[in-house]
């Protein structure tokens, strides 16, 4: 092995070794690049050549490419380290440290390559801290400011708030010829007046935005110029500022679209109502709150008219307005503020207050409308002014009784529930009484001279904390009629709170100021309670009705109206009797058990205004009445409708109890009617007649004409016994072609006689079974209680011995169960 080969050998391995990035490039292409290199700019582990004869620049983030496009040469003739943002196949940001050296051409290595020719040797350490990296470009700032300079970018640097640099290519597109030319002021002075509140919030704040930023730049000529700036910081106080001229269209176009998109955010979380409609009145957008305004869903409103969310009498000449305005009309309603009237989804109008703004896009125009509902203000107006006057007066005589220290406004202040708070023109607290003292956290006694603002502070959220601005309002003569707010309490608690202030005046001088206000933290909650109890009441899908304690309905709701098949409407002042008086529903009784134990319960099949049968679960609780008196005064019904329940144990206990062939009772049914019947029997004194009846011949109808003429004949049979007794009678049979009949009160044997003799005419009378004759015989064995037995399962006994005496008589006969035959019964045969 040669020198220069093993020279190239280790030189691969050594790399291989290094954990930064280490490539060689020829002509800017990566013809080798070591493991931990692949790993970085790929995600994966070395195998497939996914980076060799890639353009080096490819690798390098678009912010930096400029600096790379110089050619790899200049960066090695740099010779130290530079800061560098590269992109991995995976789109990961990677900043790293770079160093580049040159390679001579020969002999061959790692350090080369293969093929002949000058290449570039690449080391680039991963460095996690962007901060680091700005940091080391200023401590190298004589060594790259010939890079800055020959940037295509504007670059800037801010230190304390003052430009320090400013490269050539800003110099050239600002108007500047010499750098102090820009160096006079701060940054924000180059940015054009509509963005001056972006800049306003600190280099800070934008040097924590993701990607760029758009920006209007004024040079010192006027010009505007539409920018991405991108802020990094570095140092304590420094930060570098890259500015790249977009004033192409497409490009500003995709700019505005990323700020509308930061702003939309903002535009959701605003508590008014914003409109956005074109020239046409036709709606582009709204924010949740104008959903919340007016009752719609954004979805219903994008693409109609403005006019649907206006009285008529507004809508009607709205169009006409705007046309007025678009073909050269003054600008009547733009630039200030309007009190007008809004249409909600529902119907209901109400006050509105509307500020108008227009927006040019192109030849396009764009009208924003910013909505305030100031329902609760119109409403406070009207009550509020005689309140103030009331109040006015108030505050004029109880200024005059604090001044002479009367005793009854000392007692007044003593024992008012809401906080009272007076204070001189400085805005210094002179008095306050126990319940304003105890309401803010304060001791009474350490209020007088404190500095007003810093003992009313109000907010929450991340406004929590801010003073109300009483020195403010006492300069400008602004009172508060009555708002609500959320007030702190000294030790940072906070609760709900009700406000207004107004002047103290001493022959018609002001004095001073007087603050009411009331905890309203509970009633905030009742309210919050109410709403989750409505909710629940509107869509529960049990019934629920309120009434009277006459039964009379004063409420229902939807699941309610459901079930009983009525009009929500049409129920209300009907009873209770009323709505379900068609089944067997008791009114009376049940405000009986009301009254008596407050709660009834029940329930019964009913009938829906179309005639529908519905079976329901009614349950009645009375409603406790606020002094805690026990009358009935109110109640509600709940009802559930358990229809489908019904008909499923209907359905279960016909199948437990009828035979599914001929519709008989079933043995389990029989033997129930049978114990019935003894039971009966015994009690009145009266005869119980059983017969057990067999069907002679059935099993060579069954085996010649088939299973389906047999069933026929079965059906036909039980059809044929039942009208051969009284329907008080019981039929039923027990399996196969076995059938029995239970005779209450039976006229002892004769009785039972005929009635068997009448069957066995019945049955010997042929079956029609599909065109083809069934003949059968019957076979009746009788047994009667209590003559024959003392008991059911003896009656059962006795009346199948009975049966089978007959079968042995030569069939088509019927026997009465006689002791002394039994046992030659048992022996006959079937």
């Amino acid at each position: 092995m040669g020198s220069s080969t093993l020279i190239g050998e280790w030189s691969r391995q050594f790399a291989e070794l290094v954990e930064d990035l280490v490539c060689v490039c020829r002509e800017g292409r990566i013809v080798w690049i070591n493991g931990a290199g692949h790993r970085l700019m790929t995600g994966t582990a070395p195998g497939a050549p996914l980076l060799v004869g890639r353009a080096f620049r490819d690798l390098v983030h678009g912010d930096y490419r400029d600096i790379v496009d110089m050619g790899l040469g200049v960066l090695a003739d740099d010779g130290g380290a530079m800061p560098l943002l590269m992109q991995a196949l995976d789109g990961r940001v990677i900043e790293v440290e770079l160093k580049a050296s040159r390679v001579a051409p020969s002999p061959p290595s790692i350090l080369s390559g293969d093929e002949d020719g000058e290449a570039v040797l690449i080391h680039a350490r991963d460095v996690t801290e962007r901060a680091r990296a700005v940091a080391n470009l200023l401590e190298s700032e004589h060594r790259y400011r010939n890079v800055v300079e020959m940037s295509l970018n504007l670059i800037f640097v801010v230190q304390d708030d003052r430009l320090v640099v400013v490269n050539g290519t800003a110099r050239k597109l600002l108007g500047g010829d010499r750098p102090e030319d820009l160096l006079t002021g701060g940054f924000a002075d180059l940015v054009h007046a509509d963005y001056r509140d972006i800049v306003d919030l600190g280099l800070e704040a934008l040097a924590a935005e993701d990607g760029v930023l758009p920006l209007k730049m004024v040079g010192l000529d006027a010009a505007v110029h539409d920018m991405e700036v991108r802020v990094i910081p570095f140092g304590s106080h420094g930060f570098m500022i890259e500015a790249r001229d977009i004033s192409d269209r497409m490009r500003s176009a995709e700019a505005l679209r990323e700020r509308e998109a930061r702003l939309q955010g903002v535009l959701d979380t605003v508590a008014e109502g914003i409109v956005t409609a074109d020239e046409r009145g036709v709606i582009q957008s709204v924010n949740p709150a104008a959903e919340r305004l007016f009752g719609w869903q954004r979805n219903e409103l994008v693409g109609r008219n403005l006019s649907v969310l206006m009285p008529t009498r507004y809508a009607a000449y709205h169009d006409g307005h705007m046309a007025t305005y678009h073909g050269g009309g003054p600008p009547k309603s733009f630039g200030r503020t309007r009190e007008l009237e809004g249409l909600r989804k529902d119907g209901s109008v109400f006050p509105i207050e509307l500020s108008l703004a227009e927006m040019r896009i192109g030849r396009s125009r764009l009208y924003t409308g910013v909505i305030r509902d100031i329902t609760q203000r119109k409403r406070a107006e009207e009550a509020m002014k005689r309140y103030n006057e009331e109040l006015e007066t108030h505050v004029r005589e109880r200024t005059e009784e604090l001044r002479a220290l009367s005793r009854q406004s000392e007692s007044i202040l003593e024992s008012a529930g809401d906080g009272i708070v007076a204070l001189d023109n400085d805005g210094l607290i002179t008095v306050a009484n126990p319940a304003a003292a105890e309401m803010l956290g304060w001791r009474r006694e350490d209020l007088p001279g404190k500095d007003a603002a810093g003992v009313f502070r109000y907010g929450d959220g991340r406004r929590c904390g801010r003073p109300v601005p009483v020195r403010a309002a006492l300069r400008r003569g602004m009172f508060h009629d009555s708002t609500e707010l959320t007030l702190l309490r000294r030790d940072g608690g906070t609760f709900e709170a009700e406000y207004a202030s107004a002047p103290i005046e001493d022959n018609g001088t002001r004095s001073g100021a007087v603050v009411l206000f009331r905890d309203i933290s509970e009633r905030k909650k009742a309210e919050g309670r109410l709403r989750v109890a409505a909710t629940v009441f509107d869509t529960t899908a049990e019934g629920i009705a309120v009434c009277e304690a006459d039964g009379t309905i004063t409420t229902v709701n939807p699941a309610f109206a459901t079930i009983t098949g009525e009009d929500a409407a049409a129920l209300v002042g009907r009873s209770v009797g009323e709505v379900f008086g068609c089944g067997a529903f008791d009114q009376g009784v049940m405000l009986e058990a009301l009254a008596a134990e407050g709660h009834w319960v029940g329930e019964q099949w009913s009938c829906r205004p179309r005639g529908e049968e519905y079976a329901s679960r009614i349950a009645a609780s009375a409603v406790p009445s606020e002094d805690g008196e026990e009358t009935l005064r109110q109640f509600v019904v709940v009802v559930n409708d358990i229809t489908q329940r019904k008909r499923d144990e209907e359905r279960i206990r016909y199948q437990a109890n009828y035979d599914a062939l001929t519709g008989l009772p079933n043995r389990a049914l029989f033997l129930d009617r049978l114990e019935h019947g003894v039971a009966a029997a015994r009690r009145s004194g009266a005869t119980l007649g059983l017969m057990f009846i067999d069907l002679d011949g059935f099993k060579a109808v069954n085996d010649t004409l088939g299973h389906e003429a047999g069933d026929d004949l079965l059906k036909g049979a039980a059809d044929r016994l039942r009208k051969c007794v009284r329907e008080s009678d019981t039929v039923a049979r027990l399996g196969g072609d076995e059938f029995t009949i239970i005779m209450d009160n039976v006229e002892g044997r004769p009785g039972a006689a005929i009635v068997a003799q009448r069957i066995i005419r019945t049955l010997e009378v042929p079956f029609d079974l599909g065109g083809r004759e069934g003949r059968v015989s019957a076979s009746i064995g009788i047994a009667l209680f209590p003559a024959d037995a003392a008991d059911c399962e003896e009656l059962l006994r006795n009346a199948d011995t009975a049966m089978y005496a007959a079968k042995a008589q030569g069939k088509k006969n019927h026997q009465f169960y006689e002791p002394e035959a039994a046992p030659e019964a048992e022996a006959a045969p079937a």
